[in-house]
């Protein structure tokens, strides 16, 4: 890693839109760290009745094919002592850390099914596990770096399911919980010139989205032609971290497919990812009054 390389950590980054953020927010130079539960090549993981590739390994030779340099984290954030063993070796091997991007989450079968909370199975608390609880401990262990690393950026990965009904209040509270989380970690870091934002990343066509996909209808299918790629929250947010005036940011809510159209950022065949603001909402504002 040279000088000017950045050292990014990005967790959730076996599959999804997590190894989307993995392998298309670096730059020659920097360091990738990959954290999640599934590591060996090749493997899968069985969700909502398909097998989706689910691998560290993968993903990183996806980045280092790139000239970028990857550590590999295996690691279950549902555990103090995992998160604690991160920061530990970031801490000795690094020094330093200029990104952290939480885009964990523990999707159960049962999330997406149409049914009430109460038909539900109860092991969707998991949702709130990770996605939630670990966001916070490893926000925690790692802020001593954070704050001691110049202009350095931590994003949530968030959605529109913080302001509307999406699958279930499960859901709901996680990610209405990342979005209040990130504004209050502003105002803790503010005078560390540390960015703190919530990306609402919109629908991404990963590869578990695309093979729903085949079994819903042509509704479901115009609704994916505003969908984002899997690298697109990459690249909008280090687009957005390359900002001077990031700053002027910090504690808001912020949606993807809208902070890539003021960026310049599109999908690799050159088509924007829709906002879905007027359908599904918009971020809320948060008061600014403080009590200690």
């Amino acid at each position: 890693m040279t000088d000017k390389g950045k050292v990014i950590l990005v967790t959730g980054a076996s599959r999804g839109v997590g190894k989307g953020i993995a392998e298309s927010v670096g730059k020659p130079g920097d360091t990738i760290i990959c954290v999640g539960r599934s590591v060996d090549s090749g493997r899968t993981v069985s969700q909502f009745g398909f097998e989706i590739n689910s691998s560290l390994i993968d993903t990183a030779s996806n980045i280092e094919k790139q000239g970028i340099e990857c550590d590999v984290l295996p690691a279950d954030l549902n555990l103090k002592k995992d998160i604690q063993n991160i920061q530990s070796i970031i801490e000795d091997k690094y020094g330093r850390l200029d990104m952290l991007i939480h885009a964990a989450c523990q999707i159960h079968d049962d999330l997406v099914l149409p049914k009430p909370f109460w038909e539900k199975s109860t092991d969707l608390w998991s949702v709130i596990e990770v996605g939630l609880k670990s966001n916070y401990f490893l926000s925690h262990v790692l802020a001593s770096m954070l704050i001691k690393t110049p202009k350095s950026l931590v994003v949530q990965i968030s959605s529109h399911g913080s302001s509307c009904y999406m699958h279930g209040p499960i859901y709901g509270a996680q990610k209405a919980g990342i979005d209040k989380m990130a504004f209050d970690m502003a105002f803790d870091f503010k005078d560390h010139d540390v960015c703190s934002i919530s990306l609402w990343s919109g629908i991404v066509l990963d590869e578990k989205t695309e093979k729903v996909s085949k079994n819903m209808d042509e509704q479901y299918a115009e609704f994916l032609k505003g969908a984002a790629s899997q690298a697109f929250a990459g690249k909008v947010i280090r687009a957005f971290y390359d900002q001077e005036n990031k700053m002027q940011h910090s504690g808001k809510t912020l949606i993807a497919a809208e902070v890539g159209k003021e960026l310049g950022i599109t999908n690799p065949d050159g088509t924007q990812p829709r906002s879905d603001r007027e359908m599904l909402g918009g971020p809320k504002d948060f008061n600014e009054a403080v009590v200690y």
